[in-house]
């Protein structure tokens, strides 16, 4: 057997163990799931006996549970996480004008960043023509970005969510005015588990970068420390087509 023939060879069965082992990750998860949901029911059911602790010792006794349901919580939104990213269903293609769904979009999210005195703006391309993809999964990852960038921004900052045509493609780009990311850490951030936030799952970005991979595209950052985020999305005119089906 050739070395080039064996390589290969080699690697299609890392893919499939790989795979398996994606495969078991996500039931092992599935069945994690409830008894956790079982646990976290009970301890909010303690703790309402102790909602007006009277002694030292409740009061200790309180504090400790509250710990103990956070962390479930906690799991909880890893679990949840994991699932959505491990199990993501196949996508539907369709066209998509990205100017109308995304200035819908923002004005859904405006209120929301608008109490955490936040400016949220949407500056919409010319000549931005449809492109083919699945909605869902791009609303989705779009959102994940848009939650980063108001976790990141303090009030009075601005975030701001554009599309600029691209050859035959689109750029749709979530700019913030936020904290920026060190440069050590940006090589990281689409690493499934890293996370910057100290309640994050370190999800969020990994399923931005399958979405748009599933896509046929791309996405690049550019950061400053103190000044603020860009994340560029690179989404082919045509990735798909309807239902699946390929495009000529």
């Amino acid at each position: 057997m050739s070395l080039p023939v064996r390589e290969e060879r080699l690697a299609k069965i890392r893919l499939q163990r790989l795979a398996r082992l994606g495969t078991l990750l996500a039931g092992f998860a599935h069945e994690v799931r409830n008894p956790l949901s079982t646990i976290g029911l009970n301890l909010q059911l303690v703790l309402e006996e102790f909602r007006e602790p009277e002694t030292p010792r409740d009061k200790r006794t309180q504090k400790r549970l509250a710990t103990v349901e956070g962390e479930v919580r906690r799991l909880q939104k890893i679990l949840e996480e994991f699932l959505s990213f491990a199990r993501s269903p196949e996508p539907k293609f369709g066209p998509i004008d990205l100017n109308a769904k995304l200035a819908a979009m923002v004005e859904f999210n405006e209120p929301e960043m608008r109490e955490h005195g936040l400016s949220l703006r949407f500056f919409p391309g010319q000549d931005v023509e449809p492109i083919v993809g699945d909605w869902n999964h791009l609303q989705a990852a779009i959102g994940n970005l848009l939650r980063n960038a108001k976790d990141a921004t303090p009030p009075g900052g601005e975030i701001m969510v554009s599309t600029q045509r691209d050859g035959t493609g689109v750029l749709v780009r979530v700019t913030d005015t936020g904290a920026g990311i060190p440069p050590e850490l940006r090589a990281q951030v689409f690493e499934p588990y890293f996370s910057t936030k100290k309640a994050g799952t370190g999800l969020g970005l990994p399923t931005v970068r399958a979405v748009v991979e599933e896509h046929g595209g791309g996405v690049t950052l550019q950061s400053e420390v103190g000044k603020g985020t860009q994340f560029t999305l690179h989404l082919p005119a045509r990735s798909g087509g309807v239902d699946g089906e390929p495009v000529a």
